[in-house]
């Protein structure tokens, strides 16, 4: 019997045989790589052309792999440029935060001809205090100390003798804490405790920090009704947590800035050292030390005058 070419081709592919070597077949060329393989001088096989998913899966793992790299590389990115930020914001961070809290004291618009800022320091009163006011004696500096009530105790005298020199006295609650987890009505209290064993600051203002430097809308509000401004500020080396002052004094002169605020801590043992070498930095360069206080009256003065021209 005879039969016809196609007749038996369409036979064999009919056969489970032929199923399963056309099954292997496909799966193979899902994973060939996309390649022309010669026949002869005239015509080339190709594997991507003749079959469409040749060649996808590699594909595939090589945008896994970049898109993996790049997730990689801006992690990275951020890891090393948050920290930073935190570490030493740059000003124009600063003016946005002043901006955006405008009942919160980041800094003071000076022009850059104004060599002037203001240096607050935080955890007063302490035995490290006495030192601290007569380094600021010699530079003939003037600061904003922030007082924590449960250390004035054992510090008889000394908030009087802050004030006598022509300091400011700042209130920074009863504890060391975060003022912005305490209930409003515990604040408060804490407020007025502090306040009323605090002498009053010549110029009637009263100032507030939160302790940790943390607060929210509601806080303000809050110290604000008690006749309170909130200071922060902008240079801030970070002290309680690096404990070298030669790090920190050189942290807040690279940061310094007209209208800048200066954050500092009382308490601890290289407090006096980190500011002698700030204030000294500062008198080589020519900058003018002062309180909160002092600083604001400069911006009233340089605003009044600019009104009267």
């Amino acid at each position: 019997m005879h039969f016809s070419t196609r007749y038996l081709q369409r036979q064999f592919r009919r056969h489970p045989v032929a199923r399963l070597f056309n099954q292997a077949q496909r799966s193979w060329n899902l994973i060939l790589p996309a390649k022309h393989i010669k026949i002869d001088d005239e015509k080339q096989f190709s594997v991507v052309d003749d079959y469409p998913l040749a060649g996808r899966r590699p594909l595939r793992v090589a945008r896994l792999t970049k898109m993996l790299l790049l997730s990689l590389l801006v992690l990275l990115a951020l890891i090393i440029i948050i920290p930073y930020i935190i570490y030493k914001p740059p000003a124009t961070l600063i003016n946005f935060f002043q901006w955006k809290y405008p009942d919160v004291l980041f800094q003071v618009t000076l022009p850059s001809s104004q060599h002037v800022v203001a240096l607050t320091l935080d955890d007063a009163p302490s035995d490290e205090t006495a030192k601290l006011l007569e380094i600021l004696k010699k530079y003939s500096a003037k600061a904003t100390f922030f007082i924590i009530g449960s250390q004035i105790a054992s510090q008889p005298g000394l908030l009087q003798r802050i004030h006598d020199e022509g300091h400011e006295l700042g209130n920074h609650a009863w504890e060391d804490e975060p003022s912005i987890s305490l209930p409003f009505a515990e604040l408060e209290r804490q407020v007025k405790e502090v306040e009323a064993l605090v002498p009053a600051n010549n110029n009637g203002a009263k100032y507030f920090r939160p302790g940790s430097g943390f607060f929210n809308k509601q806080l303000v509000q809050k110290v604000k009704k008690l006749g309170y401004q909130v200071v922060l500020g902008g240079i801030y080396p970070h002290d309680p947590q690096i404990h070298n002052p030669k790090v920190n004094a050189r942290h807040v002169l690279s940061m310094v800035r007209p209208g800048g605020v200066i954050i500092m801590h009382d308490r601890r043992s290289y407090s006096a050292e980190q500011l002698e070498l700030v204030l000294k930095g500062l008198a080589e360069r020519d900058w003018v030390v002062k309180s909160v206080g002092g600083l604001l009256k400069i911006q009233e003065e340089l605003a009044s005058n600019r009104k009267s021209r």
